[in-house]
């Protein structure tokens, strides 16, 4: 429904009226009456208090049973045979504990991605960012190069009014308003780095993913797929796909089972240690050479880390904590999480 107008109309379009307020008890009840085995009251009543009904609902969600063809719904109320709330407390875990992960993950290839961007501009020049011939320019977007300079001001400007960033007042202060890369990147969000990177000229996108482990001058190529490659390199759309991954963990969203944009498999999947990226989109058969489920994003990262972060535990771990959770929790499928058969037993998960 659309909003017309909130004086008058809004209101009037709400198809349903909100739900009553129920209190824990009647929220169990509810539950039961729905066919939810409740296994521990104690428990309920704790996460229902603490976690809350809706937040919760998003977890048992898919436990509820499927509706026929053509009915106006597609699931219906009433809760899958052994569906247990304790159960839906362990998936509720394993989703928060992955999220923790996955941030920690993201945060080490976010700092790699700074000082590979700030060596390769750097070596540009000291002021790369002020020439527009040193941004990708295309026709549909012949004002990122401004878009770019109207970036940086606004995150110097929002570091120069934080308490803790003497290190940007002291460079605007000395050296004036245009500053180098390497001093701007402190200042970028993830999401402004992926931005950066897609704007980025081939070569100089090549040598930064080859910096943080995504070699793909190694590629023996026909001449029609080196032309595609420095179209853009497939790293600009992963790093758009960790830069929403990332948001999602920040603001404890569900990413056990979540779509997230399409990432380009094409030349990734020759990469040693990513041969397991899927090279067909789940709900798009005819969409060749894509991943958008978390399985790809999690590969990334520990292909990633196994250069920037040599000796890191973080893609032992994951995978200890996916397979704990795919053993634990009756209902909970590899499929969901976009994992292969086998994934396992791959060596960039021991």
């Amino acid at each position: 429904m659309g909003w017309i107008s909130i004086k008058s109309t809004w209101f009037s379009l709400m198809p349903h009226p909100l739900k009553p307020y129920k209190t824990i008890a009647e929220q169990i009840d509810l539950l039961r009456s729905r066919k939810m085995i409740i296994d521990d009251q104690s428990l309920a009543e704790q996460w229902l208090q603490t976690v809350g009904y809706y937040r919760l609902s998003g977890y048992w969600y898919t436990r509820r049973v499927m509706n026929p063809p053509g009915s106006p719904t597609y699931r219906g109320d009433d809760f899958m045979p052994d569906t247990k709330f304790s159960d839906i407390a362990k998936l509720y875990e394993f989703d928060r504990k992955l999220r923790t992960q996955v941030h920690d993950g993201i945060e080490r290839v976010e700092i790699a991605l700074r000082t590979a961007l700030a060596e390769t501009l750097g070596g540009i020049d000291r002021l790369a960012f002020y020439n527009r011939d040193n941004f990708r320019i295309r026709k549909h977007n012949e004002y990122a190069h401004y878009d770019l300079i109207s970036t940086v001001s606004s995150r110097v400007n929002r570091a120069l009014k934080a308490k803790d960033s003497f290190h940007i007042r002291h460079n605007v202060e000395k050296y004036g308003t245009q500053l180098a890369p390497w001093v701007l990147m402190d200042v970028f969000d993830f999401s402004d780095l992926s931005k950066l990177f897609r704007l980025l000229n081939a070569d100089e996108q090549s040598e930064v993913a080859a910096l943080v482990g995504i070699n793909t001058r190694t590629l023996r190529l026909s001449p029609a797929e080196a032309r595609d490659l420095r179209k853009d390199h497939p790293l600009s759309a992963a790093l758009h796909q960790l830069s929403i991954l990332r948001n999602k963990s920040a603001h404890h969203a569900r990413i056990w089972n979540c779509t997230l944009v399409p990432m380009g498999t094409r030349f990734l999947v020759k990469l040693d240690g990513l041969a397991t990226l899927p090279t067909t989109a789940q709900n798009q058969s005819t969409q060749q050479f894509q991943s958008e489920r978390l399985y790809g994003a999690l590969l990334l990262i520990a292909q990633i880390l196994q250069t920037v972060s040599p000796g890191s535990s973080w893609a032992g771990k994951t995978a200890e904590l996916v397979a704990t959770a795919l053993q634990d929790i009756p209902f909970l499928t590899k499929d969901e999480l976009g994992f292969p058969s086998g994934w396992r037993s791959e060596s960039i998960w021991q």
